[in-house]
């Protein structure tokens, strides 16, 4: 019988080898699963199938399985742009220190709240993040934002900052 040549690492890796199969997931992994967990626990009786929307809604579409089984979080995917500095995309609102750290820190309240206010008046701009920036807050949108959404998201924003309506919130674009 001829003796067989050594394989490589990577003919190891590629033939289905149980013992080349990774025994660990990424630390990603155990964070969406933990959070599917608690999903299923906060809606026991919900089924599968609109418990696992819910928690892909969240994550993104990177919270499903990929072919070889690991899991990616949506931290890890790569940003939409590449650009440096302010872009159209963006709604600058320029803050005190305090106020901004206070919708920074309520960051999911104030996106969420911003986009309720949008979809009521049928927009289709969304705000996707906010971050503290340029002394006041930057939030990144998925379009140009017009006139009249600058005015409905700075009602919201009063809303989750708590700030009365005579204070001045002035949201512009770059």
């Amino acid at each position: 019988m001829p003796k067989q040549a050594p394989k490589s690492f990577a003919q190891v890796a590629h033939s289905g080898n149980p013992q080349s199969t990774p025994r660990f997931a990424p630390a990603s992994a155990h964070l969406e699963y933990k959070s599917l967990l608690r999903l299923c626990d906060m809606f026991p009786d919900l089924p599968m199938e609109k418990v696992l929307a819910m928690h892909q809604s969240g994550f993104g579409a990177s919270a499903s399985l990929n072919r070889g089984g690991a899991v990616h979080s949506g931290a890890s995917r790569a940003p939409k742009m590449t650009t440096h500095g302010s872009t159209r995309r963006q709604v600058l609102i320029p803050l005190d220190t305090p106020t901004a750290e206070v919708v920074v820190a309520n960051a999911v309240t104030a996106v969420e709240s911003c986009n309720r206010g949008l979809v009521e008046v049928h927009s289709k701009l969304r705000v996707e993040s906010v971050r503290k920036a340029w002394d006041g807050i930057s939030m990144s949108t998925n379009i140009v934002a017009s006139a009249a959404e600058l005015e409905v998201i700075k009602q919201w924003l009063k809303k989750v900052a708590g700030l009365a309506v005579s204070t001045v919130v002035e949201p512009r674009l770059p």
